[in-house]
């Protein structure tokens, strides 16, 4: 449990006009001690507690902090909770819904309103609460004081905003998205890279953080390849140069991955076989289609039958832990793929009913 006597003591002192000296002089102790108190050095002996809160007229128990301690553990609780469900967005946004009554005030229940308002059920009405997620957002960037929450949040309402601009009676346009986007660090700038870099090298959790941003990186480097190639989305581009994209980001995967455990990369590698499934199927290649369609099914599934916590033992990341829940407590790999297969990609009916489509679709449990 979280002990909050150094910034309460501070807190108190300051609140009454009283200097360290003063303080010290009434305990019958140094104002170093007192200095070392309110800086987290060390504690008081514990037969000075009841004098320190008669003397500031409040309790032990306040003094250190014990009611807003367990306030922090139980929302700490309610966040991991919410953090962790699995496939229940009704649950989730009930969970936030709660939260966000009883603790208004605090913006990492904040940052988790703010999504819920913009994506709950894959934003059927993006537009409605614009006025509520604007407020939060505004509350956010020009009280919070920690970054990581302040700069999340611009993310969220970045991608908000870029979904609004395709609503003409949204009265929200790109450029909106970009002012934001501009006003964001650089991927040098981001923890990751600075952890691997400046964090010091004859540690064991310089190791770690270097894992860390190379996984960033890959995982940044697969999305960039994708979308200069238009390997996703992009129909006027060539299909063998889309095929080429693909290939080149699962030859990378392979490469770093090389035992098997895609760790963040897991989504990237299940999404490129399907993809390239689908574009060899579009380019008269029904060979390869059902190749790559099936390598898409396999992993989808083998990313749901693996434990949450694994480790990993590629010549890259050995030893490196993976959690699954890192791409998102409800990502259910093998429904998704279900779904791109079955209604999403441009696959004609007469293949579906192949015989080894459907023993694809009974990789994945349907």
């Amino acid at each position: 449990m979280t002990i909050y006597f150094s910034e309460n003591i501070k807190s108190l002192r300051k609140s009454r006009g009283i200097t360290q000296e003063s303080f010290a002089n009434y305990l019958g102790v140094s104002f170093q001690a007192v200095s070392k108190w309110e800086r987290n050095e060390c504690y008081p002996d514990i037969t000075l507690l009841p004098e320190i809160a008669e003397f500031f007229g409040v309790s032990v128990d306040e003094l250190l902090g014990i009611d807003r301690a367990k306030k922090e553990a139980e929302l700490t609780g309610l966040i991991y909770n919410y953090d962790n469900f699995v496939n229940d967005d009704d649950k989730k946004h009930k969970a936030i819904l709660d939260m966000i009554e009883k603790y208004p005030n605090d913006f990492r229940v904040q940052l988790r309103y703010l999504a819920d308002l913009m994506f709950h059920k894959n934003g059927e009405d993006f537009s409605k609460n614009l006025g509520k997620i604007q407020s939060i957002y505004d509350n956010i960037q020009n009280n919070c004081t920690i970054d990581t929450i302040r700069i999340c949040s611009k993310r969220y309402m970045a991608a908000y905003y870029r979904t609004l601009s395709e609503y003409d009676e949204s009265g929200i346009t790109f450029e909106d998205a970009q002012q934001i986007i501009m006003e964001m660090p650089y991927m040098r700038d981001g923890q990751e890279f600075l952890m691997s870099y400046l964090y010091p090298h004859d540690t064991d959790k310089w190791k770690d953080y270097t894992m860390e941003a190379v996984e960033e990186e890959i995982s940044l480097l697969c999305h960039g390849i994708a979308h200069l190639e238009g390997a996703f989305i992009d129909e006027s581009i060539d299909i063998t140069q889309r095929i080429n994209a693909l290939e080149l980001e699962i030859k990378i995967l392979n490469g770093f991955y090389d035992d098997g455990n895609f760790g963040r990369a897991w989504r990237n590698v299940t999404y490129a076989y399907g993809h390239l499934g689908h574009l060899y199927f579009e380019s008269g290649n029904k060979e390869k289609a059902l190749e790559n369609l099936k390598m898409s099914a396999l992993l989808a599934k083998e990313f749901d039958e693996m434990d949450r916590i694994t480790t990993m033992h590629s010549k890259f990341f050995n030893g490196r832990e993976f959690d699954k829940h890192t791409l998102g407590s409800t990502y259910i790999a093998s429904t998704r793929m279900y779904e791109l297969m079955t209604e999403r990609y441009p696959l004609t009916d007469e293949f579906k009913e192949t015989k080894e489509f459907k023993e694809i679709l009974k990789i994945l449990d349907r």
